[in-house]
């Protein structure tokens, strides 16, 4: 669903919105002062090395956030504990994110 208006890939984790709620969901988050496009969400894997099954099976939702609106949401988005994909996929979470997911949504930045 990305397009030239919205490049930038969010991570709301722990949060649900469910296929029923999408609307909805863009419209809290318009009511807030942002447009964004829902992309997605999934159950993360457990973590590498727990044999016990006891991690994973968190529900986190992936959304496009306007190009016009991300200088106002990147401070906004930390009270809410939102990632940038990429931030989110550096600092580990790669290890969690089924391979499904991870083929369809692209590492968007330039890496050195």
């Amino acid at each position: 669903m990305k397009n030239k208006n919205f490049n930038q890939l969010v991570v709301w984790t722990s949060t649900v919105v469910g296929k029923d709620n999408v609307k909805d969901f863009e419209e809290f988050l318009k009511e807030k002062g942002f447009k964004v496009k829902y992309a997605t969400e999934y159950q993360t894997l457990p973590d590498e090395g727990d044999s016990s099954g006891e991690t994973g099976g968190r529900n986190d939702v992936l959304f496009y956030i306007n190009n016009k609106d991300i200088p106002k949401f990147s401070v906004w988005r930390l009270k809410y504990g939102m990632k940038w994909w990429e931030d989110y996929l550096d600092n580990g979470s790669d290890k969690i994110v089924p391979k499904n997911i991870l083929n369809k949504f692209e590492y968007g930045w330039k890496r050195n």
